[in-house]
């Protein structure tokens, strides 16, 4: 939703969500007159963000739990390492996705999710849908999504100098969690947060009461962060995070194993550091930089394949206030490598590394005191190296084997090609104009460019390079109305997005993987929000409509009338599935989404959610598979709707002891999320292709106690 509570009661509209101040820890906050205040407006009726708040009262634990609440986002898929998340429909590698400002790019492997995140420490969740400002990052085509960490002093109460927060939860469905924070003061400058976090989760029961194989998984987190004022202008934080997830899982991770099919072991893996330095000396010097690495690693038992892809960048930006201006403006880089191997046997060794860099100015115009005007643009060029070595395999006795030498050693062959330099300028401008204090309009229209991307780690080592790919440029137009008066809220968004010359890895049999544009991919829907604030209650109500769908894709199929036997057909309206365009998006059904909060008295609170998605019916698929020969028609598929009620109750009978009772899907609906692969089991040869179905009921409970 666009809101989010503060002092237990719902006051944060979104565009006061759109109205953030950038802050790097505590201390910059405390020094509010220094800094200058960070303004969003494009897009900005669209943005939302969840706090610390909303996570502890259902009790989060996975990505899903993250946005379950959240319209414009859908997250499929149950199991945890599988999870993806979709942005109006785009899947998250359409998105620029950051931890503390730290990159998670590319895919390990294509049935597994990218990102990996602990709701335990997050201090708030960002979500930018659509394409922004110049300051959004590179490759924003579908938006951006923020994660953001706690530190120590979000944590340390008033004069407090050291403590520490133990919890432990049970999960009726089916597992158990244990987390220790400590944190404190090392000076009075200078504060540090250690945290640990351990996950325990058995297979799962769906709706139907029927065990879920191959969702059982263990998941580690170990956190620090040091934050520390430098001198009275200058702050600096230093973070470092693991997290590991481990577990038998099927063969294809996303797809619902049956109880006869083999599980695989499988080790996944995130660590992240981040440095971040923040300087607000005057109105013209707010220096923010940014220094990051991530890797992120993935193996396997099965053909006994491992990957990692490493990100390391910087991003340095500088705001200043002049009169009636507030420009920002900066320089960023990202450095993205993939390496993918056998562990075992040699089968090849490949590598990518992609270089993107950017230089970006983004003005805020406050032309009169109800009208304010937005324009920047950014320019992106992107470079991409690949390398490989391969075996060459051969047949001896109609056994596959690897061929040696006279030596023993391999026989290999080396593959090595690099991309022409794509870049290119984007822009955008907006406006806000303020009707009154509580009525205000805004619309904007913004680009962005995307160019080649490090491959899938997985299908790296497949790939046949395309000289002729362009980059993908997005234009996303966005309408937006918002009504607030303290008590009531009211918002209704509209937007359009279109990616022109969408890029896809198009699998084409014998001949590998493709990296091609394959058509437009426009998202289009709108957004309407309501709610009320009471003195002990809120409520909100929101309304999502989107339609994804692929236009001008053109395909080769089979003509009989045609004397080469085969004719091309453009195609429009085609609804995005997840099985055929993985990476690409999922289509979602309209949503419904009812929240409601109410404080019986400083102790007892307690809320209930209720979200209804609409059924999908009649989506046609198979386009590409009648084009490889694999079937001789389309297909349809349907996506059922569903209905889920969340509820949670708090007591905090002490002002350090705090118990927690969360029930998700409290009515044990048996379902299949609108995120997840669809079911195409009543398609012959294709029984097997079939997602996840999502947990059933999930009583939680949590005791915490402070220190």
């Amino acid at each position: 939703m666009s809101s989010v509570l503060k002092n237990n009661t719902f006051v944060k509209t979104s565009i006061a969500s759109a109205v953030l101040a950038l802050c790097f820890n505590a201390h910059a906050e405390s020094k509010q007159e220094k800094k200058i205040e960070k303004i969003t407006v494009v897009g900005a009726t669209t943005n939302s963000e969840i706090t610390p708040l909303e996570l502890e009262n259902y009790q989060a634990n996975d990505l899903e739990d993250i946005f379950r609440h959240t319209p414009s986002v859908t997250v499929g898929g149950s199991l945890g390492i599988a999870q993806k998340i979709f942005v109006r429909g785009m899947e998250d590698s359409m998105v620029n996705v950051t931890v503390d400002g730290a990159p998670q790019t590319s895919t390990l492997f294509h049935h597994i999710g990218r990102v990996a995140i602990e709701p335990e420490l997050l201090q708030s969740v960002e979500v930018q849908a659509g394409a922004g400002e110049a300051t959004s990052g590179t490759g924003a085509v579908g938006g951006a999504i923020r994660f953001k960490t706690k530190s120590a002093d979000n944590l340390l109460s008033d004069n407090e100098q050291f403590g520490g927060i133990a919890k432990a939860s049970y999960f009726s469905n089916d597992g158990h969690k244990e987390s220790l924070s400590l944190y404190g003061k090392l000076t009075d400058k200078v504060g540090v947060l250690a945290s640990y976090v351990n996950v325990s989760r058995d297979n799962m029961d769906d709706g139907d009461g029927e065990e879920i194989p191959g969702t059982a998984a263990d998941q580690t987190l170990a956190f620090i962060k040091l934050n520390a004022e430098l001198t009275e202008n200058q702050n600096l934080t230093l973070s470092y995070e693991n997290r590991k997830e481990e577990g038998e899982f099927g063969k294809q991770t996303n797809w619902a194993p049956l109880e006869s099919d083999p599980l695989f072991m499988s080790w996944g893996e995130r660590e992240t550091m981040v440095l971040n330095h923040a300087w607000y000396l005057n109105s013209a010097v707010n220096l923010e930089t940014t220094i990051y690495r991530t890797e992120s690693s993935f193996k396997r038992e099965l053909y006994t394949w491992d990957a990692t892809i490493e990100t390391t960048g910087f991003d340095i930006r500088n705001t200043s206030d002049l009169g009636q201006h507030t420009l920002t403006y900066g320089v960023e880089q990202k450095v993205d490598k993939v390496h993918s191997q056998s562990y075992e046997d040699f089968g090849g060794i490949f590598d990518e590394e992609g270089t993107v860099t950017g230089v970006y100015v983004q003005d805020h115009w406050q032309l009169t005191d109800a009208l304010l005007l937005s324009f920047g643009a950014r320019y992106d060029a992107y470079e991409l190296d690949h390398s490989g070595i391969e075996a060459n395999w051969i047949q001896v006795d109609g056994v596959w084997v690897v061929e040696t030498d006279a030596s023993g050693a391999p026989v290999t062959t080396t593959d090595e090609f690099s991309t022409d330099k794509q870049d290119g300028v984007s822009g955008n401008i907006g406006f806000e104009y303020s009707f009154t204090e509580s009525l205000k309009l805004s619309a904007g229209y913004a680009q962005a460019l995307r160019g080649r991307q490090v491959a899938d780690a997985f299908t790296v080592g497949e790939l046949t390079p395309n000289q002729d790919l362009s980059p993908e440029e997005v234009d996303n137009t966005e309408l937006g109305l918002v009504y607030n008066d303290g008590t009531w809220l009211f918002e209704a968004s509209m937007y359009l997005s279109v990616i022109n010359d969408v890029v896809f890895d198009k699998f084409k049999g014998r001949e590998g993987v493709f990296y091609e544009n394959i058509g437009d991919l426009e998202t289009k829907g709108i957004e309407l929000v309501s709610g009320y604030q009471g003195d002990n209650f809120d409520v909100i109500v929101s309304y999502s409509h989107n339609d994804v769908e692929l236009n001008n894709a053109s395909f080769v199929w089979p003509d009989a009338n045609d004397a080469s036997g085969y004719s091309t057909v453009n195609i429009d309206g085609i609804e995005m599935a997840a099985y055929e365009y993985g990476g690409l998006g999922n289509a979602i059904g309209d949503s419904i989404n009812v929240n409601f909060n109410y404080h019986v008295n400083e102790q007892i609170k307690f809320g209930l959610n209720y979200n209804h998605v609409a059924s999908l019916n009649d989506i046609e698929v198979f386009h590409r598979s009648i084009e490889l020969g694999w079937l001789s028609e389309l297909e349809t598929i349907n996506k059922p709707g569903y209905d889920l009620f969340d509820a949670y109750v708090t007591y905090e009978p002490l002002t350090n002891l705090r118990f927690d009772l969360s029930v998700q899907n409290l009515l044990d609906e048996s379902y299949l999320s609108h995120g997840s692969v669809a079911d195409y089991g009543h398609i012959s040869g294709y029984e097997s292709v079939v997602g996840i179905k999502e947990p059933g009921r999930d009583i939680r409970l949590s005791v915490s106690y402070k220190f």
